[in-house]
């Protein structure tokens, strides 16, 4: 297939989206961000439409990339479907349905579903997604073809498709910076704010059009740890800038602040923000990344930028694994580090995702589709009748975080859905829910686990809970060893398909992270700050709240202004500039004029800090 018989249309260059999301989460998994039908379970209002150009008349075939999202657990139809239509009209098909006749994970994979045959006329025509559920339904790309032929569904395929059908996409040059930070959440936000403060060029590049991932109004998880601690009382000032006034889980936008980033972001002068774009690819010279490229979510167009140092500040270790660094991922065995609280064999269990949603009473009744065709079966016992997600809504704590992205978020978004229409609909007091509205779920993850870098230097349990205190301590971890797992009543009945969890806890004094954690050891310019730092699994338990990863890049952001200022490389900052870094630490680099709201609070029944875990 190409161009003489093909044209491709992706979706997300639609003129007009309509009310379908742009969703660019899993770009490295499925080789593109794409648009969704996140309606909640009301049919979106209004169509995304585009115009094409059809080069000669002809008789074209319509095929469209899309999934069947609810097929890894369900037999019954999918209510993630929609149309297309052809100037106006509807095609026959129904579209997002999966492969007919596959096993189920190959029914619930990316495919080309093909479509009816239109005759069309050289010239201007019109396509229109048209969502028929408001149950996320998804579509990548349309081709329309004078070819019988229909691709394959793997990766390879689709991306030489891509360069055979749109052409080249040569990434334009975005410039030379001091520090290239990837991952705008706090610890990169924050990365990036510290070395522009102290005087370095820096890029910061966010995959999503919101900044401070977990913390933003699209995921909705309340910042955990202390900050202004001892050694180095100032660390955390800057976190205080741009952090919300307030705690919670699963609350309205505007309880997260969004504005509160974004403006001090855009207004440091010294930084050049990045959104929308996802990082594919790293360019080496040696042992050193030289560039980064990146791929917008919407016009789907290509950059480069090229840096002394980078951090990878992603979470999931995207950068460094493009790299080559070395990464971890799932617990370690007791036998490697001597940790009493880790299992006997390494396995490659994590913790899971949460994805957030909760729901209001009105004073007006309204209805919810039953999901009992397609939904999770859940009764009278099994069923959680709340209506608030919260931290122990946790799955995929069994799948490969990054692998299996998708799937992980789809299924906490099947079992908000497939709750709520219970609660709806079957409930034994169902009544009580008659004016309870489904308000918002979140389709962004949630996540607290998945690949970690190698630095230096692993911390392990024992430098928490003895503790082992090293030299080149830095900012303070004060979350107690926090390990989640599948809640074993839940764990009975959804094996392999656990959505709750429990937390077993392991109080810790507090502990100044080693700077050895924060820089890789194999590539030679290339920092890490946030929850993929040089940590085991079990000491990511206590490192990984927010609070704490923004203190890391704040760290980070210093060093990387030292190794810019000096010309060297991270690790020189240990082995030779780490007095400088000290008094860096000692100063900080936020404002101690503006409101304090960061306080620490400590709540909730089972003895857990706070709950935003």
């Amino acid at each position: 297939m190409d161009k003489k018989n093909a044209m491709m249309v992706l979706a997300t260059t639609f003129a007009d989206k309509g009310d379908w999301t742009v969703e660019q989460q899993f770009v490295l998994q499925m080789g593109s961000s794409y648009l969704l039908a996140h309606g909640i379970g009301t049919p979106l209002e209004k169509d995304a439409v585009t115009t094409v150009e059809v080069p000669a008349e002809g008789d074209y075939h319509l095929l469209v990339r899309t999934k069947n999202w609810t097929a890894f657990w369900s037999e019954g139809k999918t209510p993630g479907t929609f149309a297309v239509k052809v100037d106006g009209v509807a095609d026959e098909a129904e579209f997002g349905l999966g492969c007919e006749g596959a096993t189920r994970p190959e029914r619930a994979a990316w495919y080309w579903q093909k479509g009816g045959t239109w005759h069309l006329t050289a010239g201007k025509h019109t396509l229109a997604l048209h969502d028929l559920t408001g149950f996320d339904g998804r579509c990548d790309a349309i081709i329309l073809t004078t070819s019988d032929e229909v691709p394959d569904r793997s990766l390879e395929t689709y991306r030489a498709l891509r360069a055979s059908l749109l052409g080249p996409n040569e990434p334009v040059d975005k410039g030379t910076y001091d520090l290239v930070v990837v991952g705008g959440g706090m610890s990169g936000i924050c990365a990036a704010l510290a070395a522009a403060r102290l005087g370095s060029k820096v890029a910061l590049i966010q995959d999503r059009y919101i900044l401070g991932g977990n913390n933003s109004s699209e995921v909705r998880v309340g910042l955990g740890g202390q900050i202004n601690m001892a050694p180095y009382p100032s660390l955390g000032y800057l976190l205080n800038e741009i952090g919300p006034d307030r705690i919670g889980n699963a609350r309205g936008a505007h309880h997260y602040q969004d504005w509160k980033k974004m403006d001090v972001v855009t207004a440091e002068p010294n930084i050049s923000l990045f959104l929308g774009y996802t990082v594919t690819d790293a360019v080496m010279d040696g042992d050193k990344i030289r560039s980064v490229v990146a791929i917008e979510a919407t016009r789907q167009d290509r950059i480069v930028l090229s840096g002394h140092t980078f951090a990878d500040c992603t979470g999931d270790a995207h950068l460094a694994v493009l790299a080559g660094a070395e990464t971890r991922m799932g617990r370690e065995a007791r036998s490697e580090y001597g940790e009493s609280l880790a299992p006997e064999k390494a396995d490659d269990y994590t913790m899971g995702v949460s994805i957030e949603w909760y729901c209001e009473d009105w004073n007006t009744p309204c209805t919810f589709p039953d999901s009992l065709d397609w939904g999770l079966h859940l009764d009278e016992e099994t069923v959680e009748p709340v209506h608030r997600a919260n931290w122990y809504w946790e799955v995929g704590m069994n799948d490969d975080q990054v692998a299996d992205a998708e799937k992980i978020r789809d299924y906490g978004m099947y079992v908000a859905y497939s709750t709520f229409s219970y609660c709806k609909n079957r409930l034994a007091k169902k009544e009580d829910w008659e004016c309870t509205h489904l308000v918002w779920v979140s389709h962004v993850s949630g996540k607290r686990e998945s690949r970690r870098i190698i630095g230096d230097l692993v911390l392990r349990e024992q430098d928490l809970t003895r503790p082992i205190p090293y030299e080149d301590g830095t900012c303070t971890t004060t979350w107690r060893i926090d390990q989640h797992y599948p809640d074993p009543r839940n764990a009975g009945k959804y094996p392999g398909a656990e959505w709750m969890s429990i937390g077993k806890l392991v109080p810790i004094d507090p502990y100044a992270l080693p700077y050895r954690c924060f820089y890789s050891k194999d590539i030679a310019n290339m920092f890490m700050a946030g929850r993929d730092i040089s940590v085991t699994h079990i000491a990511l338990g206590s490192v990984r709240v927010m609070r704490t990863c923004a203190m890391m890049g704040e760290v980070v952001g210093m060093a990387a202004s030292i190794c810019g200022k000096k010309q060297v490389l991270p690790r020189d900052i240990y082995t030779t500039y780490f007095e400088d870094l000290k008094a860096l630490m000692r100063k900080g680099t936020g404002r101690t004029d503006v409101p304090y709201t960061q306080f620490y609070h400590q709540v909730d029944r089972t003895g857990h800090q706070a709950e935003d875990r």
